[in-house]
């Protein structure tokens, strides 16, 4: 049975995850409507990509060092080898937007990126997290002490 803290860390992550995923999509749709509306669309394309260096990107580090070692040998050694993989597929993804030569490619790696980012979000929050939270030798309180980029 996880404690109180296990129980507000989990809380936390979940909470944060939601406030990225928020965060990433609203950016997103705001390049697609520029696309769309034939508008310049640099400074969305350059906000989205700010948002994912400055949070995503860093978030996604963050869970390799606090959460993915714990996470690393059993049962869910293959899931967090793949979570791992999804973190490499992001950067290409947002590499690919970064060099973008158009609105409809730049709307095209967004968009692979928030399904992405959506898929790997589920994997975090449904079968990572819960998986660690039941572990009894895992305590997520103490795996994400001081890790700002886990929990906002």
């Amino acid at each position: 049975m996880a404690n109180q803290s296990d129980v507000q860390a989990e809380a936390a992550i979940r909470a944060h995850h939601r406030e990225l995923h928020d965060e990433l999509r609203v950016r997103v749709l705001g390049l697609e409507e520029e696309v769309r509306g034939s508008r310049a669309y640099d400074d969305t394309r350059d906000a989205v990509l700010t948002y994912l260096d400055g949070e995503l990107l860093p978030h996604a580090a963050a869970e390799e060092v606090a959460l993915y070692p714990a996470g690393d040998t059993g049962a869910s050694e293959l899931l967090v080898r793949a979570m791992r993989e999804e973190h490499r597929n992001l950067i290409a993804q947002v590499e690919g937007l970064r060099t973008a030569r158009d609105g409809i490619a730049a709307v095209t790696k967004a968009s692979a990126i928030l399904a992405l980012f959506e898929s790997h979000l589920a994997k975090d929050n449904d079968l990572l997290v819960p998986a660690l939270l039941a572990d009894p030798g895992v305590s997520l309180a103490a795996l994400l002490g001081g890790m700002h980029e886990l929990v906002g």
